[in-house]
C-alpha cells in the first residue's frame, strides 16, 4: 500500500500543471498559466451553463424526467472517450518503463496508481455533467430526500466502468499498431476509420426520423394563423413528451436506468458499482500484473537500417526546412492523426451531398418558421473542419528538448515559421482540392454561392494555420513525458481550435438571413479573416525564437 501511495502522489503531483506554476521562477511562465487557467475557468463555465440550460430547457417542455437518464449516460461517454485518447499515453507510457521496471516494485501498484489517476479525472467529469442538470431538476421537479442522495455515490460510481474499458481498448488499439510494419499510417488509418464511423451512425439515427420536429406546424394553427408563445409553447411540450416516450417504448431499459439515479430504485447505483468496482479491480489485477510486459510488446521494435551517403544536394532555405517539418510530422501517428481528420471530415460532407440535397434534408427535419439557407451555412461548415486542428498549433512544441537546435540554426526566424505555415497549408491543400472537385459535380446552387463555397474555406485554411502559429508561439510546450500531451492536451491546441468558432458564428448568420444579406455577410467576413491573417502573419515575423522556451 505504501508503494501505491507513493506512486499515486507523484502521478497527481503535477496534474493539470499546477505544480510548476506552483514553483516555476520564470514570470512568463506563471503569465502563461494563469492565462491557460482563466481559460480553462471560462470553458468550465460554459460547459455548467449549456448543461444547467439544456436541463432546464427540458423542464420546460415537461420532460425533465429524461435528465436521470441522459447525464449519467453522457457522462460515462465522455469519461470513456476521454480516457481512450489518453490511455496510451498515461498507462503504458515508455518514458520511465526501464527506469520503474530496475526498481524493487512490482508493476501492480504502478498500474493502480496511474488507473488511480485516470479515475479522479472521471471523477472530475462526472461531476461538471451530473450536478448542475440534477440540480436544475431536484428544484423544478420537487425531488425527494432519495434522489438527492443518488448525486453523491454516482459521482464516485459512473467512472468506473469507463475507465476500465479504456485501459483494454487502449491496449487493443496500441497492439494492433505495434505488429504492423507502417505503424505510423496504421495509427492514421484507425483514427479515421473511428471518425468516420461515428458520423455514419450519427447520419443513419438521425435519418430515422423518429425525433423531428415540424416547428411550422407548432407556430400556426388549424386555419393557418399564428399561435400565441402559450400555444405554441404547449405543442412543443406535446411532441417533446411524446417523443421521450417513444424512446422510453423502444429502450424500456432507459427508464430503469434512470430509476437508478432519481431515487425510485437506489438499489440500482449498487449494482452499476459492483459491476463498475468488478471491471476495475480486475483490470487494475490483470493489467497490474503484465503492466511491463505490456508496455515492452506495445512498443514499436526500432529497426535498425543499413544507410548508405550518396550524393550531396542542395536545396533553398524554404525546401530544407518544410522536409524538415515533413520528417517530424510524418514520424508520429498520434500527431498525424489528429490533424488529419478535419480534412477528411471536408471530403466526407463533400461526397455525402452527392447522394443528399441539402436544402430538402434541412427542410424535412427542422422546419423553422423563417427561411433559412443551409447551402450558405455549406462554405462555413467546410472551413470549420479544416480548422479544427491544425499542423502550426503544435508544430513549436513538437520541438520539445530539440528546441536549441533550431534556434541554433544560420537561419532567419521568419523562414522556420514559414516553413511551418506553408508545411501546414502543404498538407490540408489535397484535401480541399479534392472536396472542391467533388463540390464541383455534386452540389447544386447559384454561381455566387459556388464561389463562397471555393473562397471561403480557402481564406480560413490560411487563417487557421496562422492563428495555430501564433497561439503556439504564445504557449509553447517543451517539456512533455509524451506527444499526447502537445498533440492533445496543450493550451495552443485549445486555443488554436477556436478558428472553428470563428468560422461557425458568421455561417449561423448566413444561416438564418435573407439571400442578399447572407452574401453580404460572407463578403464582409472574407475580407475580416483576410486582414486578420495578415496582422497576425506580422506579428508572428516579428516573433523572437530564441527567447521561447527560456
Amino acid at each position: 500500500m505504501s508503494t501505491f501511495v507513493a506512486i499515486f502522489k507523484a502521478e497527481m503531483l503535477n496534474f493539470l500543471g499546477l505544480n510548476v506554476y506552483r514553483h516555476t521562477k520564470d514570470p512568463s511562465e506563471r503569465k502563461r498559466r494563469k492565462i491557460l487557467y482563466i481559460v480553462f475557468l471560462i470553458m468550465f463555465l460554459m460547459a455548467v451553463a449549456y448543461l444547467a440550460g439544456s436541463a432546464y430547457a427540458f423542464h420546460l417542455y415537461g420532460i425533465e424526467r429524461v435528465i436521470p437518464m441522459l447525464y449519467p449516460l453522457l457522462a460515462m461517454v465522455i469519461s470513456l472517450f476521454v480516457e481512450i485518447l489518453l490511455s496510451r499515453g498515461n498507462l503504458y507510457r515508455e518514458g520511465d518503463r526501464e527506469l520503474l521496471a530496475s526498481m524493487p516494485v512490482k508493476s501492480t501498484p504502478v498500474a493502480a496508481a496511474r488507473l488511480a489517476k485516470m479515475y479522479i479525472r472521471g471523477m472530475i467529469i462526472s461531476a461538471v455533467v451530473i450536478i448542475p442538470p440534477f440540480l436544475i431538476y431536484g428544484i423544478t421537479a420537487h425531488a425527494g430526500v432519495m434522489f438527492w442522495l443518488m448525486i453523491i455515490p454516482a459521482i464516485p460510481v459512473l467512472p468506473l466502468l469507463p475507465v476500465a474499458l479504456a485501459a483494454w481498448v487502449g491496449i487493443a488499439v496500441s497492439a494492433l499498431i505495434a505488429r504492423v510494419r507502417h505503424k505510423v499510417l496504421a495509427e492514421v488509418l484507425v483514427a479515421v476509420i473511428v471518425v468516420v464511423g461515428v458520423l455514419a451512425l450519427s447520419m443513419y439515427v438521425s435519418g430515422g426520423g423518429s425525433f423531428s420536429m415540424n416547428l411550422i406546424g407548432i407556430t400556426q394553427g388549424e386555419d393557418g394563423g399564428k399561435l400565441s408563445k402559450k400555444e405554441m409553447n404547449d405543442r412543443v411540450a406535446e411532441q417533446a413528451v411524446a417523443a421521450v416516450s417513444r424512446l422510453e417504448e423502444k429502450a424500456p431499459f432507459l427508464k430503469t436506468w434512470a430509476s437508478f439515479f432519481n431515487g425510485e430504485r437506489p438499489v440500482g447505483i449498487l449494482l452499476v458499482a459492483a459491476v463498475g468496482l468488478a471491471a476495475f479491480a480486475l483490470t487494475a489485477f490483470v493489467i497490474g500484473r503484465n503492466l511491463f510486459s505490456i508496455s515492452a510488446k506495445l512498443t514499436a521494435p526500432a529497426l535498425h537500417r543499413d544507410y548508405k551517403l550518396t550524393g550531396l544536394r542542395s536545396r533553398s532555405v524554404t525546401q530544407a526546412l518544410v522536409r524538415k517539418e515533413a520528417g517530424r510530422y510524418f514520424s508520429s501517428g498520434l500527431y498525424v492523426s489528429n490533424t488529419i481528420i478535419g480534412p477528411v471530415i471536408a471530403v466526407v460532407i463533400s461526397v455525402a451531398l452527392a447522394f443528399v440535397d441539402i436544402e430538402k434534408l434541412f427542410g424535412s427535419k427542422v422546419k423553422l418558421p423563417v427561411d433559412v439557407h443551409p447551402t450558405a451555412f455549406l462554405p462555413f461548415l467546410l472551413a470549420a473542419v479544416f480548422g479544427m486542428m491544425t499542423l502550426t498549433a503544435v508544430s513549436i512544441s513538437a520541438e520539445g528538448k530539440t528546441w536549441w537546435i533550431v534556434k541554433t540554426l544560420p537561419v532567419a526566424a521568419g523562414d522556420v515559421l514559414n516553413a511551418k505555415i506553408l508545411f501546414n497549408i502543404l498538407v490540408f491543400a489535397p484535401f480541399y482540392v479534392l472536396s472542391e472537385i467533388i463540390l464541383l459535380f455534386t452540389l447544386r446552387t447559384t454561381v455566387l454561392q459556388r464561389l463562397w463555397v471555393l473562397l471561403v474555406p480557402l481564406v480560413y485554411l490560411v487563417f487557421a494555420a496562422v492563428w495555430g502559429m501564433c497561439m503556439n508561439l504564445r504557449f509553447p510546450k517543451f517539456r512533455w513525458e509524451n506527444e499526447a500531451e502537445v498533440v492533445k492536451q496543450s493550451a495552443s491546441v485549445a486555443l488554436g481550435m477556436l478558428a472553428l468558432v470563428f468560422a461557425i458564428l458568421p455561417g449561423i448568420g448566413a444561416l438564418m438571413l435573407p439571400a442578399l444579406f447572407g452574401h453580404l455577410l460572407t463578403a464582409l467576413t472574407v475580407i475580416a479573416v483576410v486582414v486578420a491573417t495578415v496582422l497576425l502573419y506580422r506579428r508572428i515575423q516579428s516573433a523572437n525564437l530564441l527567447r521561447l522556451g527560456e
